[in-house]
């Protein structure tokens, strides 16, 4: 068809798991999610120059935490780094407000769900947009129920300009603001291109 641009749908290799992943110690500082060494390696992590013009990926996380009787409040961020994740590394694509975390709860489920888009063709700073949210069981009430869902961003959604022209990855961190120990597990995630 003369004129006209193909298209496809990219097909991203799963992680392959088998259980739950490590729980990982919630800081003051923000932690990735599941841990960093799962992201080496999987569907997470985007070769140099991957995210051009258009280009799109939905992320889905199952997990749950257990907090301890002052958790504080939880601030979600869609992070992109290049080089080997870390705790807080990269820049922070989108924030979520700080949320009332509930208080001595275990194993409660949680759900995320986020994209990241570019909206600028491939260099050193290229424009990446990323929006989400965070849903909790109402019982469970890892959050308020005032807070649920939890918005990433909350206000002043935004693109971001990063180096698009290296090897990256995408991931989740999350913080609390407490004096008490938090765990979160991930039970799944799921990574799937959609333009």
């Amino acid at each position: 068809m003369a004129g006209e641009t193909q298209n496809y749908h990219e097909t991203r290799n799963p992680y392959k798991q088998t259980a739950d992943y490590a729980a990982v110690t919630i800081t003051t500082g923000q932690s990735i999610l599941p841990i960093s060494t799962v992201l080496i390696g999987s569907s997470m992590q985007f070769p140099a120059g991957y995210w051009d013009l258009g280009k799109k990926v939905h992320f889905r996380i199952f997990a749950k935490a257990t907090t301890g009787a002052t958790p504080g409040n939880f601030t979600y961020a869609i992070r992109y780094q290049t080089g080997t994740p870390t705790d807080a590394g990269g820049t922070a694509l989108a924030t979520s407000a700080a949320s009332a975390a509930g208080a001595s709860k275990t194993n409660a489920s949680f759900f995320v769900d986020f994209t990241v888009e570019a909206r600028a063709a491939i260099g050193t700073a290229a424009a990446l947009f990323a929006k989400g949210w965070v849903l909790t069981d109402p019982v469970a009430a890892l959050h308020a129920s005032t807070v649920a869902p939890v918005f990433i961003p909350a206000t002043g959604a935004a693109s971001v300009n990063v180096d698009t022209t290296l090897a990256s990855t995408i991931h989740l961190d999350v913080a609390r603001s407490g004096s008490t120990t938090e765990t979160i597990a991930v039970l799944d995630f799921q990574v799937n291109a959609l333009t």
